[in-house]
């Protein structure tokens, strides 16, 4: 009995905080008194509103099996849309994961205070970086939740009219001259003729990132003319794959399959890797001796899927995890000698403020 008291109180918060989210009263269940056509109306009306019983039956599978599997969660996965899954959960007091969720509906913000020292410090090491004769760019790879907003339940309202991402990127084009690309216009674009991320994962796919390093390597080519040639591959140069890793359909405990455009390369360079040093499985080097700029990657997971792109397009890639440090930095622009340095770093990340 307490435990199916558990459940319906669960339940009962939830649903109340799905009402709190939405910043507004739920259709009531129409009242049999009404005409059939009033009822016909507000039935739907009902309807659209409490269908969120299906995000409870969602629920109450992953429970189920929860218990049978105890790597199984849902609190850190929100069901969408057409089979589309995303990273985060609506209760309040959700933190995990810098609360993608909250990115969405835009409540994650900077202040005036944490932008300033943000562009101060990346100005600092741009300029830096400069005087080396390095090429730095910033780059933020947006949130699945940004691009395809559409397919998250209704229930997830934006509050504010601006992002985290909106306000960073404004500020730093504003007030420094730090080479920083925005994506999200080009994946915005072509999202709804081609699906850019995966539905059951939290990364974008290889047709998104052909269109990412599309827009990244445009940018860089004006900096080096000549020296680069930026190509986006076109629907013919990718085979299917099955893709069934997904890291959302992990946490909800399924096993689930979907498409996987795999882009094929056709007389490119044969590059191969390079290892550095002891941390060559952390840390490692792509060579293609046929390209002439040198490059070194600060990265997270969404740069996995470039890089297939980017190793046959530069004379090396050095990849490193995590954020730019002074000491990897220098160790790394004494190894390799670049002309290009990029910072690459996941919008959930967003706020948090540029070490100096």
């Amino acid at each position: 009995m307490n435990k199916d008291w558990n459940l319906r109180k669960e339940y009962a918060v939830d649903y109340l905080c799905n009402k709190a989210i939405e910043r507004r009263n739920l259709a009531p269940f129409p009242s049999f008194s009404s005409d059939i056509s009033s009822f016909a109306q507000e039935f739907n009306e009902y309807y659209s509103d409490h269908f969120g019983f299906r995000e409870l039956l969602t629920k109450l599978y992953f429970k189920i099996e929860n218990k049978i599997n105890k790597s199984a969660s849902f609190d850190d996965v929100t069901i969408g849309k057409d089979g589309w899954m995303f990273l985060g959960g609506v209760k309040p007091g959700y933190i995990e994961y810098g609360d993608p969720i909250g990115d969405a509906i835009h409540v994650n913000l900077y202040s005036d205070k944490e932008l300033e020292v943000f562009a101060k410090n990346i100005a600092q090491l741009n300029r830096w970086l400069k005087n080396k004769g390095i090429d730095y760019f910033f780059i933020v790879a947006p949130n699945k939740h940004t691009i395809y907003f559409d397919k998250m339940p209704d229930y997830i309202v934006r509050q504010n009219p601006y992002s985290a991402m909106d306000q960073l990127l404004a500020y730093l084009y504003k007030y420094t001259d730090v080479n920083v690309i925005d994506l999200r216009p080009a994946l915005n674009g072509l999202k709804n003729k081609y699906q850019l991320y995966y539905k059951t994962d939290t990364h974008w796919n290889y047709m998104g990132a052909n269109v990412a390093q599309f827009e990244i390597m445009k940018r860089i080519e004006k900096e080096f003319p000549g020296l680069l040639e930026p190509y986006l591959l076109s629907d013919h140069e990718f085979k299917n794959l099955n893709f069934s890793e997904g890291d959302l359909a992990r946490f909800a405990g399924l096993e689930i399959e979907e498409d996987n455009p795999y882009p094929v390369f056709k007389n490119s360079c044969k590059q191969h890797n390079e290892e550095t040093d002891k941390e060559a499985a952390i840390v490692y080097t792509t060579i293609c001796e046929n390209q002439q700029l040198r490059l070194i990657v600060f990265r997270d997971s969404f740069f996995k899927a470039l890089q297939p792109y980017f190793s046959r397009k530069f004379n090396s890639v050095t990849y490193i995890p995590g954020k730019i440090s002074y000491q990897k930095l220098t160790k790394y622009i004494d190894q390799y000698q670049p002309d290009i340095v990029i910072e690459e770093v996941i919008e959930r990340e967003l706020p948090y403020i540029a070490s100096p």
